[in-house]
């Protein structure tokens, strides 16, 4: 068993290695290659998407900048499907250091938490997506209490389901694939997406189902964010990355970054977030040490 065990740990290992160099193409490009035999690895779930067009990993690019240490980005040997998967896996020394996700106390408790918001809140801020048959229907609702009296969906284990339970909504689920069209063809009357997501996606999946459309009128607001979490077998990971976005901020280069995502600047040219009827709501699951985070780095309507 000894001897077993030992090669199944070498193989691990080898697989490791593997990965880290078939994944070179991932490294950021400001470090060295002459750092490479001494490049820190660090490993993010195998099933994110870590181009341009991702946010998350732009900020992480960003923070990693900022620090003089050669830092690279490779993917897990494992992919994780789920967020409970993901944060089990980064919780009990699986084969990932990070992960990127809506900050709730499982989460928070059970990894070490980068205490900046990456969208700056955003993910707060919802728009929704509706058949616009029916835009008629929401000009009634000013409040929570009106808004009530519809049905939203969200896809299975989300955490915004138990937000909008909170509140008061019935909310149905589905796979995210099927949302769009379950909202257009009535099994849902909302389906509220972060405001950087609902008018990008709304184009998307048009074709899919052709009278999807944004809700013209409402914003509902909570208490929500994007965060890095890392194992808690990292501190000075956690630490770095902390430092990175603390000195990207203070420059002004993870403004102008956050700017120039292309579904932030979308949702804040489209959105119209500043002339929309406000409906705010309670996050239950939002850890007290959230509340404590800077307010600088908060986006505001």
């Amino acid at each position: 068993m000894l001897t077993q065990s030992l090669a199944t740990s070498e193989d691990h290992m080898r697989r490791r290695q593997f990965i880290a160099l078939s994944a070179s193409t991932l490294a950021l490009p400001w470090v060295s290659r002459a750092f490479a035999g001494d490049e820190i690895p660090i490993l993010y779930n195998a099933t994110e998407k870590v181009d341009n067009t991702s946010l998350p990993a732009n900020a992480l690019r960003l923070a990693l900048s900022k620090i003089d240490k050669p830092y690279v980005l490779q993917p897990s040997p494992v992919g994780y499907p789920t967020q409970s998967g993901l944060v089990n896996a980064l919780a009990t020394g699986g084969d990932v250091d990070i992960c990127w996700v809506g900050v709730d106390g499982t989460v928070w408790d059970a990894t070490l938490p980068v205490p900046f918001p990456i969208d700056g809140g955003l993910l707060g801020y919802r728009l929704f997506l509706i058949n616009g048959d029916r835009q008629v229907d929401f000009q009634s609702v000013t409040s929570i209490e009106t808004l009530r009296r519809f049905i939203a969906i969200q896809g299975p284990g989300w955490g915004d389901i138990d937000i909008l339970r909170n509140a008061g909504i019935t909310v149905r689920t589905g796979l995210y694939k099927n949302l769009f069209r379950m909202t257009n063809g009535g099994r849902a009357d909302f389906f509220p997406r972060a405001a950087f997501e609902a008018i990008n996606e709304q184009k998307q999946y048009l074709s899919a189902a052709p009278n999807l459309a944004v809700e013209q009128n409402l914003i509902l607001k909570y208490s929500f964010a994007l965060m890095f979490f890392v194992s808690k077998t990292k501190p000075e990971l956690r630490n770095d990355i902390m430092k990175g976005l603390e000195a990207a901020h203070a420059d002004g280069s993870y403004q102008a970054m956050f700017k120039a995502d292309q579904n932030v600047a979308t949702a804040l040219k489209e959105g119209n977030l500043d002339k929309r009827t406000l409906i705010e709501i309670e996050n239950p699951m939002l850890p007290s040490d959230v509340k404590a985070i800077d307010r600088r780095y908060w986006f505001s309507v």
